[in-house]
């Protein structure tokens, strides 16, 4: 196969900028869908050609691999060019139902997208959600905290939160882990001082919140 080569600022590279290297494309969305109440593993198979730089000063090769998959709004994978172009990783409940775009954007801003290769439907979701008690704290310190989804279908749920704060300072992270059999062990940071309330809520508009609790400077 013929490769071009070119030298650009000093440095031979394979492909000196995007449109130097052939298109990329997304070749398979796998499943093609997810119900919206439950975590799903999401596979992506990219095809690209990277681009390599050739340092002569220093003796080194190295590819360009950054590249970011996004499944909606929900971004899939590392950030980088996996072995073989197989993007894995699983989507957390925060999406809405409906049909999304699957995109494929390389560092050096060749593009791809698969219209409509997506679709969430609707999910079953708990009543709502408690917190329980949460001690004093520290800012930038974290801590633990319990959730529990509430109500007749709270036993089964298995999905993700959006975790939020009343109070002047901020969380993170603000989407929790997976609930298992309706309970949800996560550590989070709370940057900021005063009296704060943490909340959990889902696409759905089922909601909770946690008793007032005090973070020291």
């Amino acid at each position: 196969m013929t490769r071009r080569w070119a030298l650009c600022g000093g440095l031979l590279l394979l492909g000196c900028g995007g449109d130097s290297l052939p298109a990329v494309s997304i070749a398979s969305v796998v499943p093609p869908g997810m119900v919206a109440s439950d975590p799903t593993a999401v596979r992506v198979q990219v095809e690209a050609q990277l681009g390599f730089q050739v340092d002569f000063g220093q003796g080194t090769l190295s590819a360009d691999s950054l590249m970011q998959v996004m499944v909606g709004p929900l971004a899939l994978g590392d950030g980088t060019y996996p072995p073989g172009g197989l993007v894995e990783g699983v989507l957390p409940t925060v999406i809405a139902p409906g049909t999304y775009d699957v995109t494929l954007t390389m560092n050096d801003g060749r593009t791809a997208v698969r219209h409509g290769a997506f679709t969430v439907d609707a999910g079953v979701w708990p009543a709502s959600y408690s917190v329980d008690a949460i001690g004093d704290q520290q800012s930038g310190v974290p801590f633990s905290i319990t959730l529990r989804a509430e109500g007749a279908r709270a036993a089964g749920f298995r999905g993700n939160v959006l975790l939020g704060l009343i109070g002047d300072g901020t969380l993170t992270p603000d989407v929790s882990g997976a609930f298992d059999a309706g309970v949800c062990v996560e550590m989070v940071t709370v940057t900021g001082t005063g009296e704060f309330s943490l909340t959990a809520s889902d696409i759905a508009g089922d909601n909770g919140q946690s008793a007032p609790f005090t973070v020291a400077p």
